[in-house]
């Protein structure tokens, strides 16, 4: 899969670095891509495994786990990647600080013909300071699996493995 790099700017025009957001700045624009550069394998453990967050959603993350399998980080050309378990047509979406240090992610794949399911989700704690950068970062990388569902022929739905029973219907 190939996601452009996009942009999303602060609403106020000034950078997180001057909020005062601790662990480093997040610059003034988060990208989107599929590939994150292999020294990132700490941040992206960090991000992925040892979220502080996690107990918020414990219970949709076994489920994922039980359902899917175990999320699992690898090397391939250069670059990191998420498989999970043992199943073909993962997908893996990043959201990047300016400084190329991963602020989210989020690991999907088609379940069935019709439907995407977005089995992890995850933002750097150190936004959960501001729950809308937070917020903006989670809605980034949902557009962007929304954007791919849209593209892929016959999918028309995107299930949440988080909260049970939810799905979004891409039409209609």
């Amino acid at each position: 899969m190939s996601v452009a790099l996009r942009q999303l700017s602060s609403v106020t025009g000034r950078s997180f670095e001057e909020r005062g957001i601790p662990g480093g700045s997040l610059g003034a624009s988060i990208g989107i891509t599929s590939k994150l550069a292999a020294e990132q394998r700490p941040a992206l453990e960090q991000l992925l495994f040892f979220n502080v967050n996690q107990h918020r959603v414990r219970v949709g993350i076994q489920q994922s786990i039980d359902t899917y399998g175990v999320p699992e980080i690898y090397e391939q050309d250069g670059g990191l990647r998420v498989r999970v378990g043992d199943i073909k047509g993962v997908q893996t979406l990043f959201a990047i600080s300016d400084e190329g240090r991963p602020v989210g992610v989020a690991v999907f794949v088609r379940s069935a013909h019709e439907r995407f399911a977005v089995l992890h989700l995850g933002v750097d704690p150190r936004l959960s300071l501001m729950s809308e950068q937070s917020t903006r970062v989670l809605l980034k990388l949902m557009h962007e699996i929304r954007s791919t569902a849209r593209r892929t022929r016959g999918v028309d739905c995107i299930e949440l493995v988080y909260k049970v029973r939810h799905a979004v219907r891409l039409h209609g």
